[in-house]
């Protein structure tokens, strides 16, 4: 039993980092071009040829200097310029790279880095990790597996933790920036150490679904670092050389790191750790116990007892909140947004919301949304826009907004709170803007990024279309503004902390108002207070203070200049040394979105009783052709079985074909063995829509298979059987809505799933026609789940040729009638949050249950006679994560049949283990 469970786990572990690539994700008109050399062919649209030629320049320096190995192989790099999801990856099978070139709102998330460079760096370093990493027993994977193999045993030898931190590493030794340099990249473990919680190492691997817990991207840093600080330039590159050629079996990558340093892993850690917490601040601050995360975003008074705040908990998701008297009143659920900034003027909040182009997953938006406090009514301003950070002017009548247009370039547009465009601004050469805030009705300030990793913020007159500066470029973070009186306050890494500095627009004195602590973010001021959130463990948590009595400290404008990083960086590599680059001008030709269709990456042999299986694999870089060819023996029945399937999304419908062909199929009956051959060929299409906007998830999947099979008696079977030709019609729709789930929620508080498929022949009688649907809502408590299930199925050729497809009461066995129908009924809720592990093989997260009732009716084949066939019972759920990184859910049941006799069951007590399912991607 346990076989069953742990063999698919092995596979999805080789699978788990290619999850980001999404299946025929752009139109058919889609023009792309490419950058091809014999290091790296990058594919882009025509409007990020520049951001692609960087890139080259880029990749090709840090090919060139590898610190983890000599090897080299080309990969395929595709830039997205049509996608707000701020992303990129690396991953094997295929082997290949994707940018998501559109970098979001945030500026304290993406640094001041230009986004497609620190892309580059990024990602690039895990090519050179997959690069480096396949030897000795890993390359014996590859050989068995192909690239699933090599991905597998990377997985198994190198932990995730070190395929990042180091990526961080060399983004913040490479360039003048990168999140090794800023400290909002390690306020987790900073407000960790400061209020004395000292997790377990599995804890700190695995996460938390109750504690907030960094995840794994600081955590390998501040350990990558620390052994080059400690061990020097090559430690990293002795170590993973012996961890993925699996010196030492058993935790390969554990003994590298002993046999490099002479210390054990527990030991190297424990000393990385001590390391940095001597360079905390000592003092301990304290956050109340068991009190639920909760962060308390942008907050700003709107009158003299009325505070405005994004609230987002790990029991609930995101809303707009007022809070009166000190007391919460809920206006309005966030929409799905990829950003949690907005602004607020009278009455009004503006912000922006994702939402879909339907078919093509790699072509969404980011829109502007306005909120009427009062009335909680909704009204979004624009459509298929790529905004970001909104700003209302003092008079309510006119927004200022940051868009990028299609050559990947910032504007300024200001609009009328109806949405009709009004004017339009550039950014100086080489400068993207970012975070715009009104001054006053006719001007501005706004930050601007450069190419060269520092940022600036200036004044700009929307009516004279002049720049003033506020701000000198400079090293340091700087954002979250506001203007209150012709004061620009705003957050700046400046001191080597992220603290609330302002500034007076008519005197320009500059003076930084907090001091230390793990950051203070999001300011406004109302009369003379200033309102801000301070990160703890526990979340953002509201700050104030008379701006009089904080301890105020004067500071010059030219010491605002890029801080030391809040850890020494080890100089393990060449400091700047890609952006210290010339200019490149690669040649650039077209790209055609057949070329390369048949990609053969990887093949699996399995094994699942009765079935022996060889599967060979195939994708294409652009990710719109997927392929298998198979091979299958029965032992059961002896039979050979030999097929193809296919997928293309390259057009707006996804076509599917498959065949197969059995050989020398044995079926025994009580009286003689027969014996057959068969062949069955499909064809069909499928419309997968993703219409995602507002507050839920949407989905939506419908088609049409039409299946051919043929059955040929062999041998003496045909004497006693004859050859039979049978055609029929799979129809399918589904479609899902829900809402966001929140972190410790089981299931999202309100949602539903309807699913209806048909299958008939074409000619002569034949029919099977089946329902189901979910419907998830709201409980006593906002982590509790109340899921009503119910489905059914009938047919008019009992169990011949169609399979059976329906879930009975659970407890029974599988039931197959001409007409079948079940209700559910089931009530979720969590119990435990152990957040414990075993020998950093299996971590227990949480431990759930839930109660059910089902119900099914069964009737006889003229519908006459009908049979009820009932189940009460319990569940218990272990939600585990394995090997620090595959979250598996499993569990136990105890059913009650309270029909039992019906069906001639002694026993009505049944005990089953529940394993998980679809666990390997189709």
């Amino acid at each position: 039993m346990m076989w069953r469970l742990l063999l698919p786990i092995l596979f999805v572990l080789l699978t788990s980092k290619t999850g980001a690539q999404q299946f025929g994700g752009f139109p058919p008109q889609t023009k792309w071009q490419q950058i091809n050399t014999d290091t790296v062919r990058i594919i882009f649209e025509a409007g990020a040829e520049a951001q692609a030629q960087q890139i080259a320049a880029i990749i090709h320096v840090m090919a060139a200097n590898n610190p983890l190995g000599k090897s080299l192989k080309k990969v395929h790099v595709v830039l997205h310029s049509k996608t707000t999801e701020a992303n990129g990856y690396v991953g094997l099978a295929p082997f290949r790279s994707e940018y998501y070139l559109l970098p979001g709102g945030d500026i304290f998330e993406t640094g001041n880095l230009p986004w497609h460079k620190l892309l580059a760096v990024h990602e690039y370093r895990h090519v050179a990790q997959y690069n480096a990493f396949n030897k000795g027993l890993t390359k014996a994977f590859s050989f068995v597996l192909g690239e699933e193999g090599r991905a597998l045993a990377n997985a198994f030898a190198v932990p995730d933790w070190f395929f990042e931190g180091d990526a961080v590493y060399a983004e913040t030794a490479l360039t003048p920036h990168g999140r090794g340099r800023m400290p909002y990249f390690f306020k987790g473990y900073e407000s960790l150490w400061n209020e004395g919680k000292d997790y377990s190492w599995m804890k700190l691997r695995n996460g938390s679904i109750k504690d907030f817990v960094p995840n794994h991207y600081p955590l390998g840093y501040l350990l990558v670092n620390w052994g080059y600080l400690k061990y020097g330039h090559d430690f990293w590159q002795k170590v993973t050389n012996d961890a993925s050629a699996f010196k030492g079996l058993i935790y390969p990558f554990q003994k590298a790191v002993k046999r490099q340093t002479g210390k054990s892993f527990k030991s190297f850690r424990k000393e990385a750790f001590s390391y940095y917490k001597k360079r905390v601040d000592a003092s301990k601050n304290t956050v109340k116990k068991g009190e639920t995360v909760t962060s308390y975003l942008y907050p700003q008074m709107i009158g003299k007892d009325s505070m405005l705040f994004l609230k987002n908990s790990y029991e609930s998701i995101p809303q707009f909140t007022l809070q009166i008297a000190g007391v919460e009143h809920k206006i309005r659920q966030q929409n799905i947004s990829g950003d949690d900034w907005f602004s607020y003027r009278k009455g009004t909040i503006a912000y922006t919301s994702f939402n879909t182009s339907a078919r093509w997953s790699l072509q969404n938006y980011s829109n502007i949304v306005l909120l009427d406090i009062a009335t909680g009514n909704e009204k979004k301003l624009t459509k298929k826009g790529y905004y970001f950070t909104p700003d209302i002017s003092p008079d309510g009548e006119k927004i200022i907004v940051v868009s990028i247009n299609d050559s990947l370039k910032t504007d300024l547009h200001l609009l009328t709170k109806e949405g009709a465009f009004l004017k339009g601004f550039a950014p100086p050469e080489n400068a993207v803007f970012f975070q715009p805030r009104f001054i006053n009705d006719s001007s501005v300030v706004v930050g601007l990024k450069y190419q060269n990793a520092t940022l600036s913020w200036d004044e700009l007159n929307i009516n004279t279309v002049l720049f003033t500066s506020l701000l000198p470029q400079t090293g340091a973070t700087i954002g979250y503004p506001y203007v209150r009186d012709s004061v620009f306050y705003f957050t700046s890494s400046a001191a080597g902390s992220d603290d609330i500095y302002s500034l007076p627009l008519s005197t320009k004195g500059l003076k930084r108002l907090t001091s230390g602590g793990t950051g203070s973010y999001f300011p406004s001021v109302y009369n003379d207070t200033l309102h801000y959130s301070t990160f703890t463990s526990n979340g953002y948590k509201l700050k104030a203070a008379a701006i009089g009595e904080m301890p105020v400290k004067q500071i010059d404008q030219n010491q605002m200049n890029e801080p030391a990083a809040p850890f020494p960086v080890a100089v393990a590599l060449k400091s700047n040394s890609v952006f210290n680059i010339a200019e490149r001008a690669f040649a650039v030709t077209g790209y055609k979105k057949s070329s390369g269709l048949i990609n053969v990456h990887s093949w699996r042999p399995f094994y699942e009783a009765p079935e022996y299986s060889f599967s060979v694999y195939s994708n294409n870089v652009l990710n719109t052709f997927l392929s298998e060819a198979f091979y299958r023996y029965n032992e059961a029945e002896q039979s050979h079985t030999a097929g193809l399937n296919t997928s293309y999304a390259g057009f707006f419908t996804v076509i599917n074909a498959g065949v197969t062909y059995t050989a020398d199929r044995h079926l025994k009956t009580p009286t003689a063995t027969r014996t057959y051959n068969s062949a069955e060929a499909r064809i069909g299409i499928s419309v997968p829509l993703n219409v995602t906007s507002g507050k839920t998830y949407r989905f939506f999947n419908g088609g049409s298979n039409f299946v051919f099979n043929a059955l040929r008696p062999t041998g003496e079977t045909k004497e006693i059987a004859k050859a039979s030709n049978t055609t029929y019609l799979h129809h399918y729709l589904n479609w899902s809505q829900q809402l966001p789930k929140a972190k410790k929620q089981i299931f999202p508080s309100f949602g539903y799933h309807l699913s209806t498929a048909y299958r008939h022949k074409t000619s002569g009688k034949g029919y099977q026609s089946l329902l189901s649907t979910q419907v998830f809502l709201p409980s006593i408590f906002t982590t509790h789940s109340f899921v009503i299930a119910a489905n059914f199925q009938q047919t008019d050729t009992g169990n011949v040729l169609f399979s059976n497809r329906f879930a009975a009461s659970r407890g029974y066995n599988n039931l197959y009638f001409s007409r079948m129908w079940r209700s559910s009924a089931n009530y979720h809720f969590p119990l435990f949050y152990p957040d414990k592990g075993v020998a950093d093989i299996v971590y227990l997260l949480r431990i759930r249950s839930a109660m059910f009732y089902d119900h099914t009716r069964v009737f006889s084949r003229n519908k006459k006679i009908t049979n009820d066939l009932r189940s009460v019972g319990g569940e218990l759920f272990f939600d585990t994560k394995w090997w620090n990184q595959l979250p598996v859910s499993f569990g136990l049941r105890y059913s009650y049949l309270l029909d039992a006799s019906k069906v001639n069951i002694g026993n009505p007590n049944r005990f089953e283990i529940i394993l998980p399912v679809n666990l390997i991607p189709n």
